[in-house]
């Protein structure tokens, strides 16, 4: 069954598959050449947003970016150095808001870590469909572990099935974001006084570790569809839920529009994001 509560056919589960094979050796590719990188005192630039930049990161996206052109020639890309870059989407034949298949890829997610030689970053690659996120791999070179999953056969850690956790509250182990913004300092400051809270440099692996049950839930709120896309997949095929902070659906997303803004995202178990979900904010 799908989170709509759908049976999924065995044809859209071939295709979920499929995707998911790709997502996969995209997400290798990448991480492989970020981890040759890694620890070489890369020169770093500032993109308009401030945010970390460098020749690794665009190094991995074009390995993604070559890995999903091999087997899928046609499908637009959103990729992270492409949009940040101002040139938009990495578009194939088909234009991003009409295709059924479209790619969201950041190379190196964790950009600050990576270029101080802290070993937690990430290589995101996800698949959506009808702007649905239906497969997904995130690839940590450093401890050479692959989360992926795809809608209808379930999450996997290297392999081994993963489940989302629902613990008790009064010892939940949540990832807050490394800013606080606008409305959405309330939230921080909430899960700050009350749960057991980390940060790690890395939206994508936090995702990936909600979906493993290494952590209770996350709140991302300056998050990318590029941050979230691969996540969402593996957090919905292990069992939890991903929306807004205030419950609100983030999916079918318009991929149409999109043109880098953030995606406020709350992830977590099924019991553990009904606690922490707040009606009214962003």
């Amino acid at each position: 069954m799908n989170r709509r509560g759908e049976s999924i056919s065995s044809d859209v589960r071939q295709l979920h598959r499929e995707l998911l094979a790709v997502a996969c050796q995209a997400a290798r590719a990448g991480a492989a050449i970020a981890a040759e990188f890694f620890g070489r005192g890369v020169e770093v630039e500032f993109k308009r947003d401030g945010s970390e930049v460098s020749a690794a990161d665009r190094a991995a996206e074009a390995a993604c970016v070559a890995a999903i052109r091999a087997a899928r020639p046609h499908d637009p890309l959103i990729a992270e150095e492409a949009v940040s870059a101002g040139t938009g989407a990495a578009a194939g034949d088909s234009d991003a808001g009409t295709a059924a298949v479209v790619w969201a890829i950041d190379p190196i997610d964790g950009t600050r870590n990576f270029v101080r030689g802290i070993p937690l970053y990430a290589c995101s690659v996800g698949a959506l469909f009808e702007g649905v996120p239906v497969a997904g791999a995130i690839m940590d070179p450093s401890r050479d572990v692959l989360y992926s999953a795809s809608l209808g056969e379930g999450a996997f850690l290297n392999g081994a099935p993963l489940r989302v956790v629902d613990g008790d509250e009064r010892t939940l182990l949540a990832a807050i974001p490394s800013k606080s913004r606008d409305r959405a300092r309330v939230i921080v400051h909430h899960w700050v006084d009350r749960l057991v809270i980390r940060n790690f440099g890395s939206s994508a692996l936090h995702l990936a570790m909600v979906a493993a049950g290494q952590l209770d839930a996350v709140l991302a709120t300056d998050a990318r569809l590029w941050d979230i896309a691969a996540g969402a997949v593996l957090i919905e095929a292990a069992g939890g839920r991903v929306s807004a902070p205030d419950g609100s659906a983030i999916f079918p997303f318009d991929v149409r529009s999109y043109n880098g803004g953030e995606i406020p995202t709350l992830a977590a178990g099924p019991l553990t994001h009904a606690r922490l979900v707040r009606p009214g904010m962003p």
